[in-house]
């Protein structure tokens, strides 16, 4: 069993750059030991807010699977994801409760933002193995991609229980 890297996965972009990445980028996982992927069915709601239509908690259907990864995760994904409007052209929303297997890789999040044209922003808390991981990703060029360690890492990490 794997260590995870935990934080927050933010995606900026266009609306319908975001739609797509959700729509293609991703899918949910049925099953634990040989898991079907199921594409997500994703739906714009009268509050602006991204509703994913088939996930069903008491089926075990709610973790999302980040395409072209290897073991990087929104586990659980919740029902609606709140847009964040910055401007017509910007939108940004944050996926809470993702995981990455041992470490974020951060080359494969870079194809995600080219092929999708978004952005993507994650610090990650990996407390196993006692480091951070702050990645920037903007129109598919890697702006930052640090691993943060520690002389103590539960003194000195800022949420030191996360991850591991």
């Amino acid at each position: 069993m794997p260590n995870w890297c935990k934080g927050t996965l933010k995606i900026r972009g266009k609306k319908e750059n975001i739609i797509n990445f959700l729509e293609n980028g991703t899918s949910l996982l049925d099953g634990i030991w040989e898991p079907k992927q199921i594409k997500p069915e994703i739906i714009l709601n009268s509050c602006d807010e991204i509703e994913i239509g088939n996930i069903d908690k008491e089926k075990g259907i709610d973790c999302l699977y980040l395409k072209g990864t290897r073991r990087h995760f929104i586990d659980p994904i919740e029902n609606y994801i709140f847009i964040h409007n910055t401007d017509d052209e910007e939108q940004i929303i944050c996926l809470e409760d993702f995981k990455a297997a041992w470490a974020i890789d951060a080359d494969a999040l870079r194809a995600i933002s080219a092929r999708y044209d978004i952005d993507i922003k994650i610090y990650g808390f990996e407390s196993g193995m006692e480091f951070n991981q702050d990645i920037e990703i903007v129109k598919g060029k890697i702006i930052k991609d640090d691993e943060i360690q520690f002389d103590d890492y539960q003194w000195e990490c800022i949420n030191p229980n996360l991850g591991g």
